[in-house]
C-alpha cells in the first residue's frame, strides 16, 4: 500500500483527473439504467397493471356469462336451440360478441406495451387468449394427434373474424365501451354488413354438436379456457360464484381432455388457484390468535403467582 500512498503523493492532479472521470462514467451508468432501462419498465408495469385492473369487472362478467350459455349449448344440444329458437340465437351471438369487444378494447389498450414483462401481466395475457387458442388454433388438435390436418382446419373460426366481431360490438362513440343488446338487435336485424361478421361464428355454432367432434370439442375447450379467465380475475369469487370447468366427460377425443387437464388442472379438480391475493387477512388472524393466546397464558400465570 506504501506505493499507492507515494503515488498519490506525487501525482495528485493526475489521481483527482481519473477519479473524476471514473466517478462521473460511474454516475453517468447509473443515471441511464435507472432513467432509460428501470424507470420504463416500472412505468410499462404499471400501466399494464391498470388496465387489468380497469377491465377487471367487464371481462369477468362476460366471461361468466359467455361460458354459462355455452354449457347450456351443450347439455341442450339435442334440443338445436340456436338453430331454432330466434331469441337464443341472438342472444348467444350477443354474449359472443360482448366479450369479443371488451377483448379487443384491452388489445387497443395494451398494444403499444411489453405486456409479457410481468408475470401477472402474461399469465393475464394467456387466459385472456384462450378463448382463440380454443377456437381458432391446432393447441389442442395437433397434428401429432389428428391426421385429417384440413378437417381441423374446417373447424377453425378465422382469429381475424372473431376481432372483427369485437371491433364492430365496440361503440361509435370512443370505442372503450360495448354497445347494449338492443343496439345489438337492431344493428343485427337491419345492417347487413354488420350480420356479415358473425357469419362464420353462426356456422361454427349451428354445427356445433357431437357429430361434428372437432367444432365440438372447440366449444367445449372455449368454455373451459373461460372458466379459467374467470377463475384468474376473480380469483376470491367476490364477483361471481366460484365454479369448476364443466362437459369435460363430454368431449370426444381423449387427447383434447388431457390437454385442457395439463394446461389448467385446478379449473378441472377444484383446486384453488395460488394467488399472492388470496386469504389476505390469515396472517393477521394467526398474529391475533397466537397474541391473544400468549395474553391469556401470561395472565394465567400471574393470578397463579398472587
Amino acid at each position: 500500500m506504501n506505493w499507492v500512498t507515494q503515488s498519490f503523493q506525487e501525482h495528485t492532479v493526475a489521481w483527482l483527473v481519473v477519479s473524476s472521470v471514473v466517478g462521473g462514467i460511474i454516475a453517468t451508468a447509473i443515471r441511464f439504467l435507472f432513467e432509460d432501462v428501470f424507470r420504463p419498465v416500472i412505468g410499462w408495469r404499471r400501466e399494464a397493471k391498470q388496465i387489468v385492473h380497469r377491465y377487471t369487472v367487464p371481462l369477468v362478467r362476460s366471461a361468466d356469462n359467455l361460458e354459462r350459455r355455452i354449457n347450456i349449448l351443450i347439455r341442450n344440444e339435442k334440443k338445436h336451440w340456436f338453430e331454432n329458437d330466434e331469441y337464443f340465437r341472438i342472444s348467444t351471438l350477443y354474449q359472443f360478441g360482448e366479450l369479443l369487444g371488451w377483448i379487443r378494447i384491452v388489445e387497443r389498450e395494451v398494444g403499444f406495451l411489453p405486456f409479457e414483462s410481468d408475470k401477472r401481466c402474461r399469465e393475464f395475457n394467456e387466459r385472456i387468449n384462450g378463448i382463440f387458442r380454443a377456437l381458432c388454433s391446432h393447441a389442442y388438435f395437433h397434428r401429432r394427434w389428428f391426421s385429417d390436418v384440413d378437417a381441423v382446419d374446417a373447424s377453425i373460426i378465422p382469429r381475424l373474424m372473431l376481432s372483427a366481431i369485437g371491433e364492430a360490438m365496440t361503440e361509435a362513440k370512443d370505442k372503450k365501451a360495448v354497445i347494449e343488446f338492443t343496439e345489438f338487435v337492431t344493428a343485427y336485424a337491419n345492417n347487413e354488413r354488420f350480420r356479415r361478421w358473425f357469419l362464420e361464428l353462426e356456422t361454427f355454432l349451428r354445427n356445433a354438436h357431437p357429430t361434428d367432434a372437432l367444432r365440438w370439442d372447440r366449444l367445449i375447450a372455449a368454455g373451459t379456457n373461460l372458466r379459467a379467465l374467470v377463475w384468474f380475475l376473480d380469483p376470491h369469487s367476490t364477483m361471481v360464484r366460484r365454479r369448476n370447468a364443466e362437459n369435460q366427460d363430454l368431449l370426444v377425443h381423449d387427447k383434447v381432455r388431457i390437454e385442457l387437464a395439463k394446461e389448467m388442472p385446478q379449473i378441472l379438480t377444484g383446486g384453488r388457484q395460488k394467488s399472492r391475493w388470496a386469504n389476505p387477512h390469515k396472517k393477521i388472524i394467526t398474529i391475533y390468535t397466537l397474541v391473544k393466546t400468549r395474553y391469556v397464558a401470561l395472565t394465567i400465570n400471574r393470578g397463579q403467582k398472587t
